[in-house]
């Protein structure tokens, strides 16, 4: 089964290269062709997930042949192009281990590149769907489903930029809602919602079984998404590189809400003096040692195991064919240690 995984990463880094590679030697102008050069360069290294979960879901209703493609390619290039608009935002050198549009392009040169080249990315996601070889109905699903994923999508993304905005008073009186309103539009519908919707429409599954994947999707995304939140705190020898960045950029996770809502005064005095600031290691452990000691750390992993639970409770009772891919994915995902 893990092999199925590494051939289906396979077929969809090959089918970006070939897409991009058209588009590199069809482009109307040097300029244009390094623009889809830059975007095919910063393809290069993705998971593929939402690729898989494509192809999952075609799946999951029998079907397995290489139609998903068009869907995990556009999805993919797609998820490029939000990743050059990230490194925008969080104004970051490296991306998958290479060096951002904005990092070689220094100034507001640089940033007006990055947006054009992730506009570029967008766009040509939907051109490749919209040229599928799917049945004008299915089609239509698809990119129904497609733009809802991405609106959703964005509406995660300004809740995830605004909140770290607001003022302390604000995140100790802000609801829980506002935290689990980003895991579910930006991780749950773009990562596991959305993908598997499209594979399994594209494989004609009836609404039923559609219906009982957004809600799988759902469960799936908000465990993924507080494991990414623990794992950005406390991986072992900082194995995903983004502790600092985490509490520097005052990362609103349910982790530091469990936090602020348990802390007495003077813990929560401690916690407004580090939280959103640049820490050396031993501020850094003080927070986290904090985190511990009012068991927040501790409530998160519970609830990981509670959504995967959920996920995996209504994945085992159902009728999906070939539900094992998804159920070992899944178990993969929130066991992952980077």
């Amino acid at each position: 089964m893990i092999d199925k995984f590494g051939v289906i990463k396979e077929a969809i880094d090959a089918n970006i290269d070939k897409v991009l590679d058209e588009e590199i030697s069809n482009a109307l102008n040097s300029d244009i062709k390094k623009s889809f050069e830059e975007l095919k360069r910063l393809s290069k290294g993705g998971k593929r997930i939402r690729g898989m979960l494509i192809k999952i879901g075609q799946l999951l209703n029998g079907v397995d042949d290489d139609s998903y493609l068009p869907l995990a390619t556009a999805f993919e290039i797609f998820q490029t192009a939000v990743l050059i608009h990230d490194d925008i935002i969080d104004e970051a050198d490296e991306r998958r281990g290479l060096p951002t549009i904005t990092k070689l392009n220094e100034g507001h040169n640089g940033v007006s590149k990055a947006i054009c080249i992730g506009d570029l990315g967008f766009f040509l996601s939907y051109k490749l769907i919209n040229e599928s070889s799917f049945s004008d109905s299915v089609k239509t699903k698809i990119l129904d489903y497609y733009t809802k994923t991405l609106y959703n999508t964005v509406i995660g993304e300004i809740i995830d930029v605004e909140l770290p905005l607001k003022d302390f008073n604000y995140h100790l009186n802000m609801d829980e809602k506002e935290i689990y309103d980003i895991y579910v539009n930006k991780t749950s519908w773009y990562t596991f919602i959305g993908p598997l919707l499209l594979g399994a429409i594209s494989a004609n599954m009836e609404e039923e079984k559609l219906n009982k994947l957004i809600d799988i999707g759902l469960n799936l995304g908000i465990a993924f998404q507080i494991k990414d939140d623990l794992l950005g705190l406390y991986s072992t020898n900082n194995e995903m590189g983004k502790t600092l960045n985490d509490i520097k950029e005052n990362k609103q996770t349910i982790i530091y809400k469990y936090a602020i809502d348990r802390a007495d005064k003077k813990e929560k005095e401690i916690i407004k003096s580090l939280y959103g600031k640049e820490l050396d290691s031993k501020d850094t452990n003080t927070l986290l040692d904090l985190f511990d000691k009012l068991e927040a750390k501790k409530d998160a992993e519970g609830l990981v195991t509670v959504f995967t639970h959920k996920a995996l409770e209504t994945l085992y009772v159902s009728d999906f064919e070939n539900k094992d891919y998804l159920i070992n994915l899944a178990k993969r995902l929130v066991e992952r240690t980077k």
